[in-house]
């Protein structure tokens, strides 16, 4: 057995890494609400989103990034340990979408906030076509995959919505 597989194999068997890991990859916990815990966990994205608007879009791009690759990691790390593709209880992935959804947006009022959440909340439900291609990546990647392409799709909405002046 490798260092590597040592390593994996030790972390998967303590209970307070996969406590910790549980605890990233439901954002808190918000994965094991009942009742649409996908959309609950999307709420943490407007808060990242809302913590990072006032830094210089680099660095709130590099933060996006780094947000999206932990999300990745910790998704793999939650399959993992559950033995299951992808757990209704994983939502981080939802919460790195929905900043994706409102990256960059030049007048991110409580409106156009409104309105990138739902969107991203429905096309969440019915993840349609392209969106639906990601669902087929394997592990942390596919889990994370789908949701930040609905993020693109609806920050791309939203910018014309702006552009025209709706909101």
């Amino acid at each position: 057995m490798t260092t590597l597989e040592k390593i994996n194999h030790s972390w998967k068997n303590r209970p307070e890494a996969k406590r910790l890991v549980r605890m990233l990859g439901s954002c808190f916990y918000i994965g094991y609400i009942k009742k649409f815990p996908e959309t609950w966990g999307s709420l943490p994205g407007i808060v990242l989103f809302l913590l990072t608007r006032e830094l210089d879009l680099w660095i709130q791009g590099i933060l996006l990034l780094a947000f999206i690759y932990f999300a990745v990691v910790i998704s793999q790390a939650m399959e993992d340990i559950d033995d299951t593709k992808d757990p209704v209880e994983i939502v981080i992935d939802e919460t790195a979408g929905m900043w994706v959804a409102l990256f960059g947006l030049w007048d991110a009022n409580l409106t156009v906030i409104i309105f990138a959440f739902v969107f991203f909340v429905i096309f969440d439900w019915f993840k349609p076509f392209p969106i639906s291609i990601f669902q087929t990546f394997k592990g942390g990647k596919g889990i994370v995959a789908d949701d930040v392409a609905m993020g693109m799709v609806t920050n791309l909405i939203i910018r014309f919505l702006l552009l025209k002046s709706v909101f």
